[in-house]
């Protein structure tokens, strides 16, 4: 049908292939349009055939992933989901890819007699379908932000130490988050004076993979949240995927906290939950960010921070993979400041 959603599988096992086929081609408004079993078909497969998303696997002869999508988001950026193994060597690849532009990450369905057969499939099916109504940019190079990006009438001006000075660093992200929290974390000194909490949506068994990866990368130290954690400068406290994370305040210091969902949120976790607690308990001492992502988790949150005199950013269009979150937030008057992503850490340090 003319309007399927037209998908490229990249992988090199001919059995994984064809169970990822059979899954796609049994649901509705999907097909597969080619087959690649090396990273160098994949890249000449998205010149010719033009597909609307490529399923990614890691692991392949002549060319891996990993540098397929690098290229595809050089010659012919098109949306490309990594559809990983979960082996702790492809989480890793898996996190690099993302880096090159790859927009999300899933497990491979298990086999169909398998308790988690259904919701692994629903997960692939469903991240398949909405990046594939993505619009990409290159990854050649990051455009710079033009003057009509700037929200009118909020030119940066830092805080002075004499004021309030922030005592945490809230961020929020979705699709293209990792690559734009690596870039983020390398520019901030490994002594930054706040801790730093982080809700990245992505699944739970990848969150280990985030945080591994970004401890590697960047000067910053990597913490998966866990109640009762103290909150330390220079860490970043990372949301685990079964949980939303909030903060508490204990003594003189912050503390992570736990909250189970109870299925009133969209998201698990969800940025509105940390947002919202760390207004409630910092109030203007507190920054918030909302980066790159699909939907409008954050909005609401950061504005309960502004409103309670926080710091408020969110990341620029041109800088974006995907503006959705931001754009949300800057339609509910949350953003105090819209940056491109490479100002965004020396707007940070400027302000602790």
């Amino acid at each position: 049908m003319p309007d399927d959603i037209r998908i490229l599988l990249a992988e090199d096992s001919p059995t994984i292939r064809r169970y990822l086929s059979s899954i796609i081609e049994e649901t509705v408004g999907m097909r597969v349009v080619g087959e690649a079993r090396t990273g160098d078909e994949a890249v000449k497969m998205v010149a010719d055939l033009q597909p609307d998303v490529v399923s990614m696997d890691i692991k392949m002869p002549q060319m891996d992933g990993l540098e397929a999508t690098r290229r595809i988001m050089a010659s012919h950026p098109t949306p490309v989901v990594v559809v990983s193994g979960l082996l702790e060597v492809d989480v890793h690849l898996s996190l690099q890819a993302l880096e090159a532009g790859a927009l999300a990450v899933v497990g491979k369905p298990p086999d169909r007699k398998n308790p988690a057969y259904a919701n692994k499939v629903r997960e692939l099916i469903i991240t398949l379908r909405a990046m594939a109504g993505v619009k990409v940019i290159s990854r050649r190079a990051y455009p710079r932000p033009t003057d009509e990006t700037q929200e009118s009438g909020k030119a940066f001006v830092p805080v002075p130490n004499d004021v309030i000075r922030p005592e945490i660093l809230a961020i929020g992200a979705s699709t293209g988050g990792p690559s734009a929290l690596n870039r983020i974390f390398k520019s901030l000194p490994s002594d930054f004076p706040i801790p730093i909490v982080l809700v990245q949506h992505m699944p739970h068994d990848f969150i280990a993979g985030l945080a591994h990866w970004l401890e590697d990368t960047t000067p910053l130290h990597f913490e998966i949240a866990r109640s009762g954690l103290s909150l330390k400068s220079g860490t970043v406290t990372i949301a685990s995927g079964t949980a939303h994370l909030a903060v508490l305040r204990r003594g003189n210091g912050l503390v992570a906290r736990l909250l189970p969902d109870d299925g009133t949120r969209r998201y698990v976790p969800s940025v509105d939950v940390l947002f919202e607690s760390i207004a409630k308990i910092c109030a203007a001492a507190s920054i918030g960010i909302v980066l790159t992502g699909m939907g409008d988790d954050g909005a609401n949150g950061l504005l309960t921070m502004r409103q309670a005199g926080a710091h408020t950013f969110v990341q620029d269009e041109a800088s974006s993979t995907v503006f959705g979150m931001p754009r949300a937030a800057i339609e509910k008057q949350a953003a105090q400041y819209i940056e491109s992503l490479g100002d965004l850490a020396s707007k940070i340090t400027k302000l602790v």
